[in-house]
């Protein structure tokens, strides 16, 4: 597959046949170089989906299907959209996205027949509560600045910070925060510690926008 890396069309990353996969950057115009000698070798189980879209090999596949029939599970659904998208485990900032699905996350059991159980997926995290949305777009109506353009979100729904966020008890993400925070923790305040705070964090604070991480 072919990947970006900071926003480069510089990397590659391949898919082995016993599971696992290893991501490449190479400097400027040496990606092509690379691949045309990996399909002269004529490995033989190599599949290219390089020039293919996302959207393409959605449509031509029938994960979809095989999802609706309940043959894969949601977990893995969402990984195959995220690997077809372009997102890996191997890049912090393409990390894998997974949307929060549960809005009630503090009662002791869930109502699976309660629509108030469940997040709105057809609205974006940002526009899940109508008081903070207004606040969002009353800024970006009143903003005058010449050198910065009219924005929504001061943040986005994935960047290596939210991995790190949620991952912080877990190295190397541990020691990689710590490298961010110029060698040291965040304040306690900030420092992920619960679901249920989680949550309420996306729907109200104006800094924080962020879905959730496969883990």
């Amino acid at each position: 597959h072919h990947r970006r890396y900071l926003l480069r069309s510089s990397a590659l990353e391949i898919f082995l046949v016993d599971q696992t996969n290893f991501f490449f950057n190479f400097p400027p115009r040496r990606r092509k170089d690379v691949v045309k000698k990996l399909i002269s070798l004529r490995p033989p189980n190599l599949v290219q989906f390089s020039t293919r879209t996302g959207a393409s090999v959605l449509k031509k596949s029938n994960m979809t299907q095989r999802w609706q029939e309940r043959e894969i599970s949601n977990f893995e659904y969402l990984m195959w959209l995220n690997t077809i998208a372009g997102r890996t485990y191997n890049d912090l900032n393409q990390y894998p996205v997974f949307p929060w699905v549960i809005a009630d996350n503090s009662s002791s059991t869930l109502d699976l027949g309660d629509p108030k159980t469940f997040r709105d997926l057809s609205k974006p995290i940002g526009a899940l509560n109508a008081r903070r949305l207004e606040k969002f777009r009353a800024r970006f109506d009143s903003w005058d600045d010449p050198q910065v353009p009219k924005f929504h979100y001061g943040t986005h729904y994935s960047n290596h910070g939210s991995v790190l966020h949620y991952m912080i008890r877990i190295e190397p993400f541990t020691s990689y925060l710590v490298e961010v925070q110029g060698g040291k923790f965040d304040h306690p305040d900030r420092i992920f510690h619960s679901i249920p705070a989680a949550w309420n964090n996306v729907l109200n604070n104006m800094s924080d926008v962020k879905e959730l991480i496969p883990e």
